[in-house]
């Protein structure tokens, strides 16, 4: 394998290779480095010619018409994120280039913090840490937590991080609930113990209603003013998915008005704006897009992808983590 690594080169490229990944990505060939932060597309043209992997991570050089003339020997991209829609263009699949991503990796590690969320939001966790350590005030007797146990919960979307989401809330023996564009599978329903129903059917439902859908021109405000005034009143609404599903300025309204209670872990604008008036409200948790795959799972995903790559490129073994072009066309845009 002969593979071009072009990443930006700083913390977060540290977090994916580690002291130890690199060492193992030198072991399995000739790796060639461009740091993005230094080198631009003239540099990644010259480099490319005679690679076989294109190996991508958040904000590197997408592989356009432009690169792919450069890159006759070009077998393979790996890309370390989980959406590959910003480093892929069609002729990418017309040249029979295969994709990978470690989008399972953040899939699972997405619908754990969905699942952390809940729980979090549920039980009040922020508040009554902060009154012990800050007031030093113990559980008095009119204190009020509440559980997912139990709870109707309806999850919007059922793409990979929703369909652990399932997995993981059926051990809380929840009355799940699922929306879906297209029929989903009668085994996975026995599995995970959900019956399949219409969006509207979860917003006027269900106690916990969770977002799972990918970012694009059909889903943008997807969720707006009419889907939000049915939730029941103190339902806990949680987006893991992308903030601009949700039409963000009717969401906070409602959220005003103490219809019902958020977890959100994405926004319209990102980072937040500091004057928004969420970042007020006690019914709203908030985290700065962070459910996604956790710190210590990016260097695991980079060495089981660098593995499979050269096994690919190497052996001809199939790949695992395939994205074909059906689904990337899906995929969230940034």
């Amino acid at each position: 394998m002969k593979a071009l690594v072009a990443i930006k080169k700083d913390k977060t490229f540290d977090t994916f290779f580690t002291e130890e990944n690199i060492k193992f990505a030198e072991s399995l060939g000739e790796i060639v480095w461009l740091d993005t932060a230094v080198e631009g597309i003239e540099e990644l043209k010259e480099k490319i010619k005679d690679c076989d992997t294109y190996i991508t991570c958040w904000g590197s050089p997408a592989l356009t018409p432009e690169i792919l003339d450069c890159a006759p020997k070009l077998k393979l991209l790996t890309h370390l994120g989980s959406t590959v829609a910003p480093v892929v263009c069609d002729e990418v699949y017309e040249r029979d280039i295969k994709v990978i991503s470690g989008f399972d990796y953040f899939s699972k590690s997405t619908a754990e913090g969905a699942v952390a969320y809940m729980l979090a939001a549920m039980r009040d966790i922020p508040f009554y840490n902060d009154r012990l350590k800050e007031k030093r005030i113990w559980r008095e007797i009119d204190d009020y937590t509440d559980s997912v146990i139990y709870k109707k919960v309806g999850l919007v979307g059922y793409g990979g991080v929703g369909r652990y989401v399932a997995k993981m809330l059926s051990t809380f023996d929840v009355d799940m609930k699922i929306s879906a564009r297209r029929e989903l599978p009668e085994e996975d329903k026995k599995l995970f113990g959900f019956t399949q129903c219409s969006m509207e059917e979860i917003f006027e439902t269900c106690d916990i209603i969770s977002i799972h859908l990918a970012y694009n021109n059909s889903t943008h405000h997807m969720i707006g003013d009419e889907l939000l005034s049915k939730i029941k009143p103190g339902a806990l609404l949680v987006n893991t998915a992308r903030g601009a599903v949700i039409d963000e300025e009717a969401m906070i309204k409602h959220l005003e008005k103490g219809h019902f209670k958020a977890a959100l872990d994405v926004y319209e604008q990102e980072p937040i704006d500091l004057n928004n008036p969420m970042l007020a409200l006690p019914n709203v948790l908030m985290l700065p897009h962070q459910a996604g795959v956790t710190v210590n799972l990016r260097a695991v995903l980079t060495h089981d992808l660098l593995q499979e790559s050269a096994d690919f490129i190497d052996n001809g073994i199939p790949v695992k983590n395939e994205i074909l072009a059906s689904k990337a066309t899906s995929m969230s845009k940034f």
